[in-house]
């Protein structure tokens, strides 16, 4: 039997394990979007972005991730009030992963920190896609997709459509009876704004 993956917020109040990794993962992916970017630095933990402006997610899905400890230091927020939900700890400011209503939890990398610099290298590989990259801060790695490209849909819709066949979603920690297990705290537009990059509002303005 496969053991469980360890991870863990940078302080080690909160811990989760995940199962079938890296089996039942979609691999290494890389989001530039403004919604990202936003959430770091309304975090306060802008030094995990990549020098272009990428979160670097990991998606798993939630019927493979068991919270072991630290669950009431969990932080809910949404940037918008149909935004994702977003998950953080309150204990030290540590990003856990976001959640959509499709079968994701889309880790962020710092939770693997634990388990040695080279870990998602060994077991993940390079990096799969690059998405968003029009929001980007310079120029972003070769490959990185303005949007999302066909190449990234064929990437992330099969990870995707088996978990809805195999109702990987059917059991989901971060909820109880279809309502997250903490209060989700709506941003406004004014704090959306403040912390909201510079460069992407920019790109935003001009669209």
């Amino acid at each position: 039997m496969t053991s469980a993956t360890q991870i863990q917020c940078d302080c080690g109040k909160f811990k989760a394990e995940i199962l079938k990794f890296p089996q039942e993962t979609l691999g290494r992916a890389v989001c530039y979007c403004i919604d990202c970017q936003t959430y770091l630095h309304y975090l306060g933990r802008p030094e995990l972005l990549d020098p272009a402006g990428g979160t670097e997610i990991i998606p798993v899905y939630p019927n493979n991730f068991k919270i072991v400890a630290g669950a009431e230091n969990l932080k809910c927020t949404r940037l918008s009030p149909k935004g994702l939900y977003r998950w953080s700890t309150k204990c030290c400011h540590s990003p856990i992963g976001n959640i959509a209503s499709v079968p994701w939890i889309g880790l962020i990398h710092s939770v693997f920190k634990k388990n040695g610099s080279h870990f998602l290298d060994e077991k993940l590989g390079p990096i799969k896609c690059r998405i968003m990259g029009k929001y980007a801060e310079g120029t972003p790695p070769l490959g990185t997709s303005d949007s999302t490209s066909l190449k990234d849909m064929w990437t992330i819709t099969p990870f995707i459509l088996k978990g809805v066949l195999l109702k990987k979603n059917s059991e989901n920690p971060f909820f109880k009876d279809s309502n997250p297990i903490a209060k989700p705290q709506v941003l406004s537009k004014e704090e959306r704004k403040r912390f909201t990059p510079v460069h992407a509002s920019q790109v935003l303005a001009g669209n």
